[in-house]
């Protein structure tokens, strides 16, 4: 199974677990605004266009911040204060309620999994923890994408990874973890982000984010 059919059939799973209407992947590239890769229907297609377009709600705010916006109930007083033109646009497309997860590797922030369910009220503890799983599982899936070379680039991956292990601090996992979400974050393939840190051109720092070294 591909990749992306892999992301796909997580998503899918995702909806059984948390018992919610729909889920819908955004994936933040090299402008910061994100793009839809995947819905698992049509109403979460035109969420995340809503955010997109009009630069506000739970799914703006998760990518933003990097902390997970859960919303039981969509259409209240204060909730229509806080995104009042995202609110009644995402209520006449039919949702309740909005839960949206952000897929973060480090300080890096790589999208975000926005689920929504048609009626109004909360997750519960195990649905929460259900799909903090998921959003693991499909970071790694979407950052393994980016980790597809060729044998010749492998070795140069690897210094990278170990030189980014000694400057950060970290276990070689995480240190390949950020390199993969910096390359993810501005666009690039990960072996030029490997050439940049071998090459003493890249330094990435711990608290580094998006758009910053």
């Amino acid at each position: 199974m591909s990749g992306e059919r892999l992301v796909e059939a997580a998503c899918e799973v995702c909806v059984h677990l948390a018992g919610v209407s729909g889920a819908q992947l955004t994936l933040v590239n090299g402008t910061g605004r994100g793009e839809s890769r995947y819905a698992t229907n049509a109403t979460g297609g035109r969420l995340e266009n809503l955010r997109f377009v009009l630069g506000e709600g739970p799914g703006e705010d998760a990518l933003s911040s990097g902390a997970p916006v859960l919303v039981a109930e969509l259409d209240s007083r204060e909730n229509r204060l806080r995104w009042p033109l995202f609110v009644p646009a995402a209520c006449a497309a039919g949702a309740s309620a909005i839960f949206v997860f952000p897929l973060c590797s480090g300080a890096v922030r790589i999208g975000a999994l926005a689920l929504h369910r048609y009626r109004s009220g909360p997750l519960t503890t195990t649905q929460i923890l259900d799909v903090h799983v998921l959003t693991e599982v499909v970071l790694s899936l979407a950052l393994d994408e980016l980790t597809r070379l060729h044998s010749d680039s492998r070795a140069e991956v690897h210094q990278a990874t170990g030189m980014l292990s000694v400057q950060l601090g970290v276990s070689m996992e995480e240190a390949l973890a950020r390199l993969r979400g910096h390359a993810f974050a501005h666009d690039q393939p990960v072996v030029e982000v490997a050439h940049e840190v071998v090459a003493r051109r890249l330094r990435l720092s711990p608290g580094s984010a998006p758009g910053n070294a």
